[in-house]
Protein backbone atom coordinates (compact mmCIF):
# COMPACT_ATOMS: atom_id res chain seq x y z
CA UNK A 1 0.00 0.00 0.00
CA UNK A 2 1.32 3.39 -0.68
CA UNK A 3 2.24 5.61 2.00
CA UNK A 4 -0.29 8.69 2.42
CA UNK A 5 0.78 12.41 0.60
CA UNK A 6 1.35 14.57 3.20
CA UNK A 7 -0.21 18.13 2.84
CA UNK A 8 3.56 19.59 3.33
CA UNK A 9 4.07 17.83 0.14
CA UNK A 10 0.43 18.37 -1.70
CA UNK A 11 0.68 22.29 -0.76
CA UNK A 12 4.71 21.89 -2.66
CA UNK A 13 2.86 19.94 -5.47
CA UNK A 14 0.55 22.64 -5.73
CA UNK A 15 2.67 25.67 -5.20
CA UNK A 16 4.82 24.00 -8.73
CA UNK A 17 1.72 24.19 -10.34
CA UNK A 18 1.51 27.94 -10.13
CA UNK A 19 4.97 28.68 -10.60
CA UNK A 20 4.93 26.64 -13.86
CA UNK A 21 1.49 28.70 -14.73
CA UNK A 22 3.70 31.73 -14.74
CA UNK A 23 4.14 33.21 -18.55
CA UNK A 24 8.17 33.23 -18.62
CA UNK A 25 9.36 30.20 -16.74
CA UNK A 26 13.00 29.88 -16.30
CA UNK A 27 15.62 27.23 -17.12
CA UNK A 28 16.30 27.46 -13.70
CA UNK A 29 12.71 26.57 -12.62
CA UNK A 30 12.78 24.04 -14.89
CA UNK A 31 15.66 22.14 -13.07
CA UNK A 32 14.33 23.02 -9.97
CA UNK A 33 10.69 21.42 -10.38
CA UNK A 34 12.33 18.90 -11.80
CA UNK A 35 14.96 18.05 -9.22
CA UNK A 36 11.96 18.36 -6.47
CA UNK A 37 9.80 15.80 -8.84
CA UNK A 38 12.64 13.57 -8.47
CA UNK A 39 13.93 13.94 -4.94
CA UNK A 40 11.23 11.41 -3.50
CA UNK A 41 8.85 8.78 -5.12
CA UNK A 42 6.00 10.99 -3.03
CA UNK A 43 7.00 14.24 -4.54
CA UNK A 44 6.06 12.58 -8.32
CA UNK A 45 2.86 11.20 -6.64
CA UNK A 46 1.80 14.37 -5.58
CA UNK A 47 2.45 16.13 -9.04
CA UNK A 48 0.89 13.52 -11.00
CA UNK A 49 -1.93 14.09 -8.69
CA UNK A 50 -2.31 17.75 -8.97
CA UNK A 51 -2.33 17.96 -12.80
CA UNK A 52 -5.37 15.02 -12.25
CA UNK A 53 -6.44 17.33 -9.76
CA UNK A 54 -6.06 20.57 -12.33
CA UNK A 55 -8.21 18.95 -15.10
CA UNK A 56 -10.71 17.74 -12.77
CA UNK A 57 -11.54 21.57 -11.67
CA UNK A 58 -11.08 22.59 -14.94
CA UNK A 59 -13.82 20.22 -15.76
CA UNK A 60 -16.40 20.48 -12.88
CA UNK A 61 -19.94 19.35 -13.79
CA UNK A 62 -21.58 22.68 -14.28
CA UNK A 63 -20.41 24.71 -17.29
CA UNK A 64 -21.00 28.51 -15.45
CA UNK A 65 -18.83 26.70 -12.78
CA UNK A 66 -15.79 26.78 -14.88
CA UNK A 67 -14.32 29.84 -14.92
CA UNK A 68 -14.42 29.72 -10.97
CA UNK A 69 -12.50 26.65 -11.22
CA UNK A 70 -10.11 27.96 -13.38
CA UNK A 71 -9.36 30.45 -11.18
CA UNK A 72 -8.55 28.93 -8.84
CA UNK A 73 -5.56 27.73 -10.08
CA UNK A 74 -4.23 30.46 -11.83
CA UNK A 75 -1.41 32.51 -10.26
CA UNK A 76 -2.83 35.73 -10.81
CA UNK A 77 -6.22 35.03 -9.03
CA UNK A 78 -5.62 32.27 -6.57
CA UNK A 79 -5.47 33.00 -3.15
CA UNK A 80 -3.64 31.56 0.37
CA UNK A 81 -6.44 30.13 1.40
CA UNK A 82 -7.89 28.28 -2.07
CA UNK A 83 -4.44 26.81 -2.21
CA UNK A 84 -4.27 25.59 0.98
CA UNK A 85 -8.09 24.05 0.34
CA UNK A 86 -7.19 22.96 -3.14
CA UNK A 87 -3.56 21.27 -1.03
CA UNK A 88 -5.94 19.64 1.57
CA UNK A 89 -7.95 17.79 -1.53
CA UNK A 90 -4.85 16.57 -3.33
CA UNK A 91 -3.15 15.00 0.02
CA UNK A 92 -7.19 13.55 0.70
CA UNK A 93 -7.11 11.79 -3.09
CA UNK A 94 -10.04 11.63 -5.57
CA UNK A 95 -12.49 10.43 -2.72
CA UNK A 96 -13.27 13.81 -1.05
CA UNK A 97 -12.93 15.63 -3.92
CA UNK A 98 -16.71 15.42 -4.77
CA UNK A 99 -17.33 16.44 -1.23
CA UNK A 100 -15.26 19.51 -1.51
CA UNK A 101 -16.28 21.16 -4.64
CA UNK A 102 -19.21 22.89 -3.66
CA UNK A 103 -17.87 24.30 -0.52
CA UNK A 104 -14.62 25.69 -2.54
CA UNK A 105 -16.76 27.26 -5.30
CA UNK A 106 -18.80 28.42 -2.95
CA UNK A 107 -16.15 30.36 -1.06
CA UNK A 108 -14.80 31.07 -4.72
CA UNK A 109 -17.71 32.71 -5.80
CA UNK A 110 -18.88 35.32 -2.82
CA UNK A 111 -20.37 38.29 -2.91
CA UNK A 112 -17.58 40.40 -2.36
CA UNK A 113 -13.97 39.03 -1.63
CA UNK A 114 -10.75 40.11 -2.18
CA UNK A 115 -7.21 38.86 -3.49
CA UNK A 116 -4.01 38.01 -1.14
CA UNK A 117 -2.40 41.31 -0.52
CA UNK A 118 -5.32 43.27 -1.83
CA UNK A 119 -7.78 45.59 0.42
CA UNK A 120 -11.37 46.53 -0.79
CA UNK A 121 -14.15 48.96 0.27
CA UNK A 122 -18.24 48.96 -0.64
CA UNK A 123 -20.86 50.32 0.80
CA UNK A 124 -23.80 48.74 1.51
CA UNK A 125 -27.72 50.27 0.98
CA UNK A 126 -28.14 51.26 4.34
CA UNK A 127 -24.63 53.79 4.00
CA UNK A 128 -22.97 50.89 6.33
CA UNK A 129 -19.14 50.86 5.23
CA UNK A 130 -17.12 47.48 5.03
CA UNK A 131 -13.58 47.43 4.00
CA UNK A 132 -12.29 43.45 3.82
CA UNK A 133 -8.80 43.23 4.53
CA UNK A 134 -6.75 40.67 2.59
CA UNK A 135 -7.52 37.58 1.27
CA UNK A 136 -10.89 38.17 2.49
CA UNK A 137 -14.89 36.26 1.56
CA UNK A 138 -18.32 37.81 2.65
CA UNK A 139 -22.03 37.06 1.61
CA UNK A 140 -24.41 40.00 1.95
CA UNK A 141 -28.48 39.66 2.68
CA UNK A 142 -30.11 42.78 2.72
CA UNK A 143 -33.71 42.47 2.94
CA UNK A 144 -36.38 44.46 4.56
CA UNK A 145 -36.08 42.37 7.79
CA UNK A 146 -32.74 41.32 7.57
CA UNK A 147 -29.56 43.06 7.42
CA UNK A 148 -26.88 40.57 7.42
CA UNK A 149 -23.26 39.96 6.66
CA UNK A 150 -21.97 36.44 6.64
CA UNK A 151 -17.87 36.66 6.81
CA UNK A 152 -16.57 33.70 5.07
CA UNK A 153 -12.75 34.36 5.10
CA UNK A 154 -10.98 36.54 6.50
CA UNK A 155 -11.81 39.98 8.25
CA UNK A 156 -13.47 43.15 7.73
CA UNK A 157 -14.12 46.58 9.18
CA UNK A 158 -17.49 47.81 9.33
CA UNK A 159 -18.87 51.45 10.03
CA UNK A 160 -22.22 52.23 10.56
CA UNK A 161 -22.81 56.08 11.39
CA UNK A 162 -25.87 58.00 11.89
CA UNK A 163 -27.35 57.75 8.13
CA UNK A 164 -27.69 54.03 8.45
CA UNK A 165 -31.22 53.30 8.82
CA UNK A 166 -31.67 52.49 12.36
CA UNK A 167 -32.12 48.50 12.13
CA UNK A 168 -29.47 46.63 13.64
CA UNK A 169 -26.84 44.76 11.54
CA UNK A 170 -25.74 41.26 11.73
CA UNK A 171 -22.30 39.76 11.38
CA UNK A 172 -22.08 35.67 11.29
CA UNK A 173 -19.08 33.98 11.88
CA UNK A 174 -17.99 30.29 12.09
CA UNK A 175 -18.59 31.07 16.12
CA UNK A 176 -21.21 33.33 16.58
CA UNK A 177 -23.46 36.46 15.51
CA UNK A 178 -22.69 40.23 16.26
CA UNK A 179 -25.41 42.42 16.12
CA UNK A 180 -24.58 46.31 15.84
CA UNK A 181 -26.35 49.72 15.50
CA UNK A 182 -23.95 52.63 14.83
CA UNK A 183 -20.65 51.45 15.79
CA UNK A 184 -17.05 50.79 14.13
CA UNK A 185 -15.24 47.56 14.13
CA UNK A 186 -13.54 44.63 12.67
CA UNK A 187 -14.17 40.94 12.86
CA UNK A 188 -11.56 38.50 11.98
CA UNK A 189 -12.71 34.79 11.33
CA UNK A 190 -9.51 32.52 12.22
CA UNK A 191 -9.05 28.56 13.07
CA UNK A 192 -11.73 27.69 15.48
CA UNK A 193 -12.26 31.83 17.05
CA UNK A 194 -13.35 34.97 16.08
CA UNK A 195 -11.38 37.88 16.75
CA UNK A 196 -13.81 41.23 17.10
CA UNK A 197 -12.14 44.84 17.61
CA UNK A 198 -14.56 47.97 18.84
CA UNK A 199 -13.49 51.35 17.95
CA UNK A 200 -16.27 53.18 18.57
CA UNK A 201 -19.95 52.32 19.78
CA UNK A 202 -21.14 49.28 20.98
CA UNK A 203 -22.85 46.07 20.15
CA UNK A 204 -23.51 42.25 21.52
CA UNK A 205 -22.25 39.24 20.89
CA UNK A 206 -24.03 35.74 21.02
CA UNK A 207 -22.19 32.56 20.92
CA UNK A 208 -23.10 29.79 18.63
CA UNK A 209 -23.65 26.77 21.63
CA UNK A 210 -25.15 29.42 23.17
CA UNK A 211 -27.85 31.63 21.11
CA UNK A 212 -29.58 33.00 24.09
CA UNK A 213 -26.42 34.72 25.62
CA UNK A 214 -25.55 38.19 24.94
CA UNK A 215 -22.07 39.64 25.99
CA UNK A 216 -22.14 43.60 25.36
CA UNK A 217 -18.99 45.08 24.19
CA UNK A 218 -17.67 48.38 23.78
CA UNK A 219 -15.09 50.70 22.56
CA UNK A 220 -11.80 49.93 23.24
CA UNK A 221 -12.81 46.06 23.61
CA UNK A 222 -11.05 43.41 21.83
CA UNK A 223 -12.60 39.81 22.33
CA UNK A 224 -11.70 36.59 21.34
CA UNK A 225 -14.50 34.47 21.28
CA UNK A 226 -15.54 30.55 20.31
CA UNK A 227 -19.05 28.57 19.68
CA UNK A 228 -19.25 28.91 23.82
CA UNK A 229 -18.18 32.24 24.78
CA UNK A 230 -15.57 34.87 24.97
CA UNK A 231 -11.88 33.50 25.34
CA UNK A 232 -9.86 36.45 26.19
CA UNK A 233 -10.45 40.30 26.28
CA UNK A 234 -8.27 42.93 26.14
CA UNK A 235 -8.25 46.50 25.99
CA UNK A 236 -6.83 48.28 22.23
CA UNK A 237 -6.48 52.03 21.28
CA UNK A 238 -9.63 53.26 19.20
CA UNK A 239 -7.73 53.97 16.27
CA UNK A 240 -8.43 52.03 13.12
CA UNK A 241 -6.30 48.69 12.12
CA UNK A 242 -3.19 49.71 10.29
CA UNK A 243 -3.92 47.71 7.40
CA UNK A 244 -6.99 49.73 6.25
CA UNK A 245 -4.27 52.60 5.84
CA UNK A 246 -1.91 49.64 3.86
CA UNK A 247 0.25 49.15 6.99
CA UNK A 248 1.68 46.36 9.14
CA UNK A 249 2.62 47.15 12.33
CA UNK A 250 5.04 45.08 14.81
CA UNK A 251 5.94 45.54 18.26
CA UNK A 252 8.57 43.54 20.00
CA UNK A 253 6.77 40.24 18.20
CA UNK A 254 8.39 37.16 17.40
CA UNK A 255 9.74 36.23 14.24
CA UNK A 256 7.35 33.37 13.20
CA UNK A 257 4.19 35.25 14.53
CA UNK A 258 5.28 38.67 12.39
CA UNK A 259 5.82 35.96 8.85
CA UNK A 260 2.35 34.58 9.67
CA UNK A 261 1.09 37.95 9.80
CA UNK A 262 3.02 38.69 6.55
CA UNK A 263 2.17 35.61 4.94
CA UNK A 264 -1.52 36.41 4.67
CA UNK A 265 -0.82 39.44 2.61
CA UNK A 266 1.03 37.56 0.06
CA UNK A 267 0.67 34.28 -2.10
CA UNK A 268 2.99 31.31 -1.12
CA UNK A 269 4.95 29.96 2.04
CA UNK A 270 6.93 32.23 4.42
CA UNK A 271 8.22 30.66 7.32
CA UNK A 272 11.60 30.95 9.25
CA UNK A 273 13.82 28.84 11.02
CA UNK A 274 12.48 26.86 14.19
CA UNK A 275 15.63 28.44 15.85
CA UNK A 276 14.97 32.37 15.12
CA UNK A 277 11.18 31.91 15.75
CA UNK A 278 11.71 34.50 19.01
CA UNK A 279 13.73 36.99 17.76
CA UNK A 280 11.83 40.30 17.77
CA UNK A 281 10.54 42.39 15.26
CA UNK A 282 9.69 46.07 15.73
CA UNK A 283 8.63 48.34 12.55
CA UNK A 284 5.88 49.99 10.66
CA UNK A 285 5.97 48.33 7.46
CA UNK A 286 4.19 49.67 4.19
CA UNK A 287 2.39 46.23 2.81
CA UNK A 288 2.76 47.66 -0.95
CA UNK A 289 5.72 45.32 -1.33
CA UNK A 290 6.21 42.42 1.03
CA UNK A 291 9.17 41.15 -0.78
CA UNK A 292 10.58 44.83 0.41
CA UNK A 293 9.72 43.80 3.94
CA UNK A 294 11.19 40.57 3.90
CA UNK A 295 14.68 41.81 3.08
CA UNK A 296 14.33 44.51 5.70
CA UNK A 297 13.46 42.19 8.35
CA UNK A 298 16.33 39.82 7.28
CA UNK A 299 18.71 42.66 7.23
CA UNK A 300 17.90 44.22 10.60
CA UNK A 301 18.04 40.71 11.98
CA UNK A 302 20.93 39.94 9.90
CA UNK A 303 19.50 36.35 8.34
CA UNK A 304 19.49 34.95 5.57
CA UNK A 305 16.68 34.67 2.37
CA UNK A 306 16.30 31.77 1.00
CA UNK A 307 14.39 31.50 -2.08
CA UNK A 308 12.83 27.77 -2.80
CA UNK A 309 10.75 29.39 -5.75
CA UNK A 310 8.58 33.17 -5.77
CA UNK A 311 5.87 31.02 -3.51
CA UNK A 312 8.75 29.31 -1.07
CA UNK A 313 10.52 31.71 1.38
CA UNK A 314 12.34 30.52 4.07
CA UNK A 315 14.36 32.99 6.61
CA UNK A 316 17.36 31.60 7.78
CA UNK A 317 21.00 32.13 9.68
CA UNK A 318 23.05 34.03 8.59
CA UNK A 319 26.08 32.10 7.04
CA UNK A 320 29.78 33.45 8.20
Amino acid sequence: MNPPISADIAEQAMHWHLELQERDVSPETLTAWMNWRQAHPLHERAWQRAETFARRMSDIRSPNQRPLANAALRPTLSRRAALKQLSVLLAAGAGAWSLKDAALLQDLSADYHSQVGEQRRFVLADTTQVQLNTDSAVNVVFEREARRIKLLRGEILITRDPLADGRSLSVETAEGTLDAALARFSVRQRAGITQVNVYDGALTINPLAQPRTSIPLRAGDQVLFDAHGVTSRQGIALTAPAWTQGMLVAQGQPLDEFLVELGRYRRGHLACDPALADLRVSGTFPLANTERIIFAVADTLQLDVRQFTRYWVTLKPRLA
